[in-house]
């Protein structure tokens, strides 16, 4: 610290000692923060390469089941329209059985929309969405008059706001994400119990809200349920279904700007709960089942 102290001599070693260590320190520096890159990066591929393999074995799985679901409605329209061909029925029989086709019709046509949906997916292309006006409770109340009829072992409740407002949204895709959640709820709840459905107006938002008084879902299952392919454990003994419902779900709302999320009841059983903005997705052009944009609904018709 006093000049002349130490020697020219001693100074200049010191400073080539100091120099030394200070490299030797920020060698060691850069190896350990190499080292912790290293592990960070090993653990990252290894939970990249048990995702991978997870998501394989979904798949897999997703087939086998996928195949049943098909074969099942597929089998009840062969048998039933070889009957109708081979007997003559009662116009009331007749009724009855072309009411089950028509019921396994559709079932048919939502698993294959499923399909298609999930194909868009992994493309990672929107779901095509024809927007417009749409009356939010009367698409809720109409699904839930089909599931009370088609589905007696349940209770259906609904509540809803007396002033609800019109929003700005895809009817079709409305209709098949509200069917798909209350669809869900009777599921995985058991005959007798109640399916609640609550509508709820919101500033800039419509909130619907389906709750059901099944045995709800593990913490960690919770961040997954709207995962492609993933099924809880258990799942597959307790309902049937190709496990792509909930992830449909979630690609509509969000094409409509909305949120959707899930969570369990104090009283048990899971709620699920989207909001959809009152305008709509305005920002998001049309698309067609390509992802390409649509032509406006004018294109090709002749003015005068």
């Amino acid at each position: 610290e006093r000049l002349g102290d130490i020697p020219a001599a001693e100074r200049g070693a010191l400073q080539l000692l100091a120099a030394h260590v200070g490299m030797a320190l920020e060698h060691a520096r850069l190896t350990a923060r190499q080292q912790r890159f290293a592990e960070e990066l090993e653990a990252r591929v290894a939970e990249a390469t048990r995702r991978v393999g997870e998501i394989d074995r979904m798949k897999s799985e997703f087939v086998a089941i996928a195949s049943h679901e098909l074969r099942t409605p597929l089998t009840a329209l062969q048998g039933f329209s070889e009957l109708l061909a081979m007997r003559a029925f009662a116009p009331d029989e007749v009724t009855r059985l072309a009411g089950i086709m028509r019921g396994e019709t559709e079932r048919l046509s939502r698993i294959v929309s499923d399909f298609l949906d999930l194909a868009r997916l992994e493309r990672g292309l929107p779901p095509p969405l024809r927007p417009g006006p749409l009356d939010i409770g009367a698409v809720v109340e109409s699904a839930l008059e089909i599931f009370r009829r088609a589905r007696p072992t349940h209770s259906f409740e609904l509540e809803r706001d007396a002033a609800l407002p019109e929003i700005e949204a895809d009817g079709d895709a409305v209709d098949r994400v509200v069917k798909n959640l209350v669809s869900n709820a009777v599921k995985y709840s058991s005959p007798g119990s109640r399916v609640g459905v609550t509508v709820r107006r919101l500033a800039g938002a419509v909130e619907i809200a389906v709750e059901d008084e099944g045995p709800g879902l593990a913490e960690a299952e919770l961040a997954r349920v709207f995962e492609p392919y993933y099924r809880a454990p258990g799942a597959a003994t307790a309902a049937r279904g190709t496990g792509l419902g909930l992830a449909v779900v979630r690609s509509l709302v969000e094409a409509h700007g909305g949120t959707v999320r899930a969570e369990n009841r104090p009283a048990g059983g899971a709620r699920f709960t989207l909001r959809l903005p009152v305008g709509g997705p305005a920002a998001i052009p049309p698309r067609d089942p390509d992802g390409h944009p649509a032509p406006p609904a004018s294109a090709g018709r002749l003015h005068a």
